[in-house]
């Protein structure tokens, strides 16, 4: 009677393990698709900054073009060519072109930190 209660008892806590490691192993699989699917989010949100940040750039340059050519008015705000008729470019592609803006914000950010801190030191004195 107690090698069948004994049996019984392993037979229960094997069934546990195997229901807490099915358990365990479905929640890992869940969590990692939510996590993919934010990283996924968060890179378009990024982009989609980006393209912004690229299109307010370029009306800057347009102005200041227009300033250095000797207009006497500001070359009007048209808006950057988005309906193109060229195919969207490959995943790469994107991606060089994403790292190339962060590369250029960052160099703007570091110019800027340095105007601040020039600005700063000036105004101590």
């Amino acid at each position: 009677m107690q090698d069948s209660d004994s049996r019984q008892r392993a037979r229960r806590a094997i069934a546990r393990w195997t229901l807490a490691l099915v358990l365990g192993l479905w929640i890992w699989l869940g969590l990692g698709q939510y996590a993919q699917a934010q990283s996924e989010v968060r890179i378009e949100s990024r982009l989609n900054r980006l393209e912004s940040e690229l299109g307010r750039l370029r009306s800057q340059f347009r102005q200041i073009e227009s300033r250095l050519a000797g207009s006497p008015r500001p070359a009007p705000n048209l808006p950057a060519p988005a309906a193109r008729p060229n195919p969207e470019p490959s995943l790469e592609q994107q991606f060089d072109n994403l790292a190339t803006l962060a590369i250029e914000l960052r160099q703007q950010v570091r110019q800027l930190e340095t105007r601040v801190a020039q600005l700063e030191r000036s105004a101590s004195f």
